[in-house]
């Protein structure tokens, strides 16, 4: 059954236009900066300073300064393909589980593929709340992946969608309506360009897909298999045209090969549409040593001057790297005389590139962190500029790769450093420093902690001390209530839980990880987990106030081994696991005012089969846990808070399971007698990842939800209203600001921190 948009917890933007921001109605985004995949960076034509960059983590962003500055906007999902219209620069396309058009270089989206109007309402599906529209025109459904603007008739526009069959789509009235022009082989689509010397009446496309690259002419619904250089394996195609003749020039990027000794492939070019193909590997083997791996993965040509190419060279697969003297380098490639010749422009290899300023990427962490870029994008019109893009960074150089610029992050004269609004952190935790208001940590998936000496404006790493093999993941810290400067915090070497992909490797056991405690402020910590094992995935951790400042009660939950307490601060630790049955997947542990403990049990898998999650309540400090029963269809609760006025009154966050084409079990429920009885009160089809209760107020709720919204309750969870303003996909925890009234915190599964009105 359908869900309709009039149900809270889904949400729709029928045809309404979205404004691009890091502030809106009072919220802005804090953080680091950076710190997540970033992909297809792409310049505006006529002004090298506007760029649009995507990410993984379905936001994407725009910038009009060269970097300085960048604005998140959200089109509900993973934008894989930006174009703009030649003739209009102002005009551009974003494709992502539609076609999006702006009239305003990015400030402002409509959706234009399917038909605002047609749109019956939208749906979110998986573990990860993947969004979909369903409506009543021909579209098909699945993701919009490559766009080509005509550019002596843009009014004519060519997409390629994907999600089923891929297919290549045209418009000839600027998106008004559509048809199916052909199919193409393969599962997804990795670029297309149209090749402007062709017939207007007959165009030519150039397409790549994951299973070869393809001659298409939609007009006729004709498919020509290229064919590709001998043993060639390619990862993507670059596209421009010689400035004098106008001709497209072609270039295949791969990895290379050793043959009898001797270096073969990586980059070729083709000056006839494909029809043969040349090496151009004069320059790509610098460095090199014999039988070493090099591999091309992203070829962008200037597309008004294809004599000037970059290439980028991956970082080494984890255990090629030479041992000894040998260095493995990667970066990039840069060529001025149509692929006749490279040379390196940005070379990284033990150490990161002299001609590169760093943000704290590159100066926390070993070059390959970040990795050899995997977006590339040319000016239209000069080559001297490009941006790049790689795991966790953005960057630019404007004098043709003698100089490169981060873009994610401002350095402070002390360390620390502050987002430019490029923001693409998984984000699971606050904590806030009782003895310094201008004191709180964050805890993030891949890059650790970090904390804030001024309430949230910079920020410093916080992850010296911290086991290397445990220091990938944070996903909580608390701070001790009457010592100042002591805290403690779980790590693990898994990121992203509890989300499903986690336990589909089955293998939850090849991680390490455990409990860190500072006293210092975070500045260092140092392992405490001695009665832990060594492969260990602890998500959360609870102090006992009450217990004495010398021999701290802690408690901590580990997916797939329970819960563990300590009786002195951290030192020893024993599991205490009795009257825990079927799963072990311990998640969250909630610890009331009275002492009484509640552990959620996250869904997992076992050998391909999940394995329901629960609840449960210990009164005698974790010595004995009591299963409490879940409501009706629940298998994920995912968040538990209490009201502190009354803490028999319990709110459950849980996360929905799809059954026969539908979602159930998830959205919030309430207790009033302390987890007994619970009463659904928001919608069962939402992914409600975190609630938290106003302890000024109690009768006021927040819940934070994988369909993009944040809501308020002001009674309890009777009616809820949408917070205005809060625009990112994956929302994750509400957290009231403590020290400011009518402020709210919510974390992200990939937008580091939102701060506004609550």
């Amino acid at each position: 059954m359908l869900r309709s948009s009039r149900v809270p917890g889904i949400h729709t933007h029928k045809g309404i236009v979205m404004s691009a921001g890091t502030r809106r109605n009072g919220w802005l985004i804090i953080g680091p900066g950076g710190g997540g995949a970033q992909y297809i960076p792409t310049v505006r034509p006529g002004d090298p300073n506007t760029a649009l960059v995507a990410c993984d983590m379905t936001c994407s962003f725009v910038t009009r300064d060269g970097g300085k500055t960048w604005k998140q906007f959200n089109l509900k999902g993973w934008v894989r393909a930006f174009a703009f219209d030649p003739t209009n620069p102002d005009r551009v396309y974003a494709g992502a589980t539609g076609l999006y058009r702006s009239e305003d270089a990015g400030e402002t989206w409509r959706l234009v593929f399917p038909d605002p109007d047609a749109v019956i309402c939208e749906r979110t599906s998986g573990d990860e709340a993947e969004h979909a529209y369903v409506s009543t025109d021909n579209w098909p459904g699945g993701r919009v992946e490559a766009i080509c603007v005509d550019p002596d008739d843009p009014a004519r526009i060519y997409i390629g969608v994907a999600g089923g069959a891929p297919a290549v789509w045209f418009s000839a009235n600027g998106g008004k309506s559509w048809v199916e022009c052909c199919r193409v082989p393969g599962s997804r689509f990795r670029r297309s360009y149209l090749d402007r010397t062709s017939p207007c009446d007959d165009r030519l496309l150039f397409v790549l897909t994951d299973a070869g690259l393809y001659r298409v002419a939609p007009a006729r619904g004709a498919i020509e298999c290229v064919a590709l250089p001998e043993g060639a394996e390619v990862l993507d195609l670059g596209y421009g045209v010689d400035r004098a003749t106008g001709a497209p020039i072609l270039y295949l990027a791969g990895p290379v090969r050793w043959e009898h000794g001797a270096f073969r492939g990586g980059v070729y070019r083709s000056s006839d549409r494909g029809q043969t193909w040349e090496a151009a590997s004069e320059g790509l083997d610098a460095d090199l040593l014999a039988g070493q791996d090099r591999r091309f993965t992203v070829a962008a040509a200037c597309p008004g001057d294809a004599a000037v190419a970059y290439v980028a060279v991956a970082e080494p697969i984890a255990g090629s790297e030479p041992q000894g003297p040998g260095v493995h380098y990667f970066g990039i490639l840069k060529s001025e005389d149509a692929g006749m010749s490279w040379r390196w422009v940005l070379r990284i290899g033990r150490t990161n590139a002299p001609n590169r300023s760093p943000g704290w990427v590159e100066r926390d962490y070993a070059p390959d962190w970040g990795g050899g870029p995997f977006g590339l994008g040319v000016s239209p019109e000069n080559p001297q500029v490009c941006y790049a893009t790689d795991w966790g960074t953005s960057y630019r150089t404007v004098d043709g790769g003698a100089t490169w610029e981060q873009l994610y992050c401002d350095v402070h004269g002390d360390g620390s450093v502050s987002t430019r609004g490029l923001d693409v952190l998984n984000t699971y935790a606050l904590a806030f420093d009782p003895f310094d208001e201008k004191h709180m940590a964050l805890a993030c998936t891949d890059v650790g902690a970090f904390h804030s000496l001024n309430a949230g404006a910079s920020w410093q790493h916080a992850i010296a001390g911290v086991p290397e093999s445990w220091s990938n993941t944070c996903y909580r810290i608390v701070f001790d209530p009457e010592v100042r400067g002591r805290a403690w915090s779980v790590w693990s070497g898994c990121h992203d839980m509890p989300r499903a992909k986690m336990f589909r490797s089955g293998r939850l056991d090849r991680y390490e990880g455990g409990v860190c405690r500072s006293d210092d402020g975070l500045v260092s910590w140092r392992p405490t987990s001695t009665g832990m094992p060594d492969h260990c995935i602890p998500t959360d951790i609870a102090i006992d106030p009450r217990s004495p400042a010398a021999q701290r009660l802690l408690y901590v939950a580990a997916v797939g081994q329970g819960v563990f307490r300590s009786t002195d601060g951290g030192r020893t630790w024993e599991p205490r696991n009795q009257g825990i049955t079927d799963s072990l997947n311990a998640w969250r542990i909630v610890l009331l005012p009275d002492g009484s403990l509640y552990l959620l049990v996250c869904r997992g898998l076992e050998d391909g089969r999940a394995v329901a999650g629960g609840l449960y309540h210990s009164t005698d400090g974790a010595g004995n846990w009591r299963p409490l029963p879940l409501p009706p269809g629940v298998t994920f609760p995912n968040d538990l808070a209490f009201d502190p006025s009354q803490p028999q009154r319990l709110y459950l966050a849980c996360w929905p399971l799809a059954l026969e084409g539908t979602r159930r079990g998830g959205g919030l429920y309430r207790s009033g007698d302390g987890g007994r009885t619970w009463v659904r009160v928001f919608d069962d089809a939402a992914h409600v990842y975190g609630v938290a209760v106003d302890p000024r107020r109690p009768a006021t709720v927040y819940l934070a939800s994988f369909e993009g919204a944040v809501y308020r309750s002001d009674d309890m969870g009777d009616s809820w209203a949408r917070l205005a303003g809060y625009d990112f996909k994956w929302a994750k925890s509400p957290i009231r600001d403590p020290y400011r009234c009518g402020m709210l915190y919510v974390t992200t599964f990939g937008s580091s921190v939102w701060y506004g009105p609550a």
